[in-house]
């Protein structure tokens, strides 16, 4: 997420428009993403130990939920999909940040929690100092 919307999305989203893309391809799409990356180190006894031992959770877990959202990217802009993470990320945040941000460093703050991860609370209530 630290990309403007146009550059994050848009090779992507033109591959979309040119292939006419539905939403559920851009599911399976992502689907077979994780399973390649799974795969990517065989380990048939061992199981998934890119995932298990050598990716991040909570990159994992940020990137599976995004799937719902980035899937939009067959009908809406790369805007208002990138602003419809921020939005999820920020609703589904662990401990509640309360109500989603609507003022003018709204898209600032709900970056910051995106980016900071762990640290989200400790670095948004610095971003509120400022």
């Amino acid at each position: 997420g630290e990309s403007p919307p146009g550059i994050l999305f848009r090779t992507f989203k033109s591959v979309l428009n040119a292939e006419r893309t539905v939403n559920k391809d851009i599911a399976f799409y992502f689907v077979h993403w994780v399973t390649d990356l799974a795969g990517a180190i065989p380990s048939p006894l061992a199981g998934a130990e890119k995932f298990v031992l050598k990716f991040p959770h909570a990159v994992l877990e940020s990137f599976l939920m995004s799937f719902p959202v980035v899937k939009q990217l067959a009908d809406k802009t790369e805007t208002a999909v990138f602003e419809d993470y921020l939005k999820m990320r920020w609703k589904e945040h662990d401990p509640p940040l309360g109500e989603v941000p609507t003022d003018p460093s709204a898209v600032a703050q709900m970056r910051i929690i995106c980016m900071a991860q762990a640290n989200a609370v400790n670095s948004l209530a610095a971003f509120k100092k400022l």
